[in-house]
């Protein structure tokens, strides 16, 4: 079964090198199908980076931000397994034997619990949380996979949410009532987020954006909020 692992891209080149030398090398071990879709706003040397891979199909996205770059290169995939992989998170290992046995399980959706680059306390914490299905289960952090048939019932990712589209998706296919599983070999996620700011204020500031998001706040205010609140860092 072939997957298509889909990695949308705003100046990644760095985390990109890593991503692509990895997915290339179990690209020649599994049927896989690797697209960078990239945002019109790029400015960094994105293009140069994917063009020696061979086995990656570079497109630019018609339109920015993450939800749009993800249903576009989504729309020209092949592979029966749609994959969604931030450029900064490390899949596991064994993540293709993972997902095709979560699929044969009869889930038609997913994601992957996580652990963080750097081995704090305060971070393993939070790192507990993304093995079961809770209240803030389900970020993009995790690593999405659907079956096509399920992303193309679900219209694919909502636009309109320039933030949040990924507990707005997952939101999505609990009420569709998708059978999904949260598969429990670890992807691994940047902490640069909380190096840049701090354990404390990163998830305060997660909390509140949740809770607004959760009260209906439009998410062109969310994503506003967001900025001013967080130093994102690069």
């Amino acid at each position: 079964m072939k997957i298509s692992v889909i990695i949308p891209v705003y100046n990644e080149q760095e985390n990109l090198l890593k991503r692509l030398s990895f997915l290339s090398a179990q690209a020649n071990k599994f049927l896989l199908e690797i697209i960078v879709s990239n945002s019109p706003e790029t400015f960094d040397e994105t293009p140069s980076i994917c063009k020696p891979h061979t086995k990656v199909l570079f497109l630019n996205s018609t339109k920015k931000g993450r939800a749009a770059q993800m249903n576009f290169a989504a729309s020209k995939a092949t592979g029966a397994v749609l994959l969604f992989l931030h450029a900064d998170v490390q899949l596991p290992d064994d993540f293709y034997n993972q997902i095709l046995n979560t699929i044969k399980a009869g889930n038609e959706a997913g994601f992957f619990a996580y652990q963080f680059d750097k081995n704090t306390r305060l971070l393993n914490f939070n790192s507990k949380f993304t093995k079961t299905d809770g209240f803030f289960a389900g970020g993009g952090d995790q690593c999405h996979f659907f079956t096509k048939k399920a992303f193309e019932t679900l219209k694919g990712y909502n636009e309109e949410f320039c933030i949040m589209e990924d507990f707005e998706m997952f939101d999505r296919v609990r009420k569709a009532k998708i059978p999904f599983a949260i598969i429990q070999s670890k992807a691994t996620v940047s902490a640069r987020k909380y190096e840049n700011n701090s354990w404390l204020k990163v998830n305060l500031i997660n909390g509140y954006m949740f809770l607004k998001y959760r009260l209906g706040v439009h998410p062109t205010k969310l994503r506003k909020t967001y900025k001013t609140l967080l130093r994102e860092g690069t």
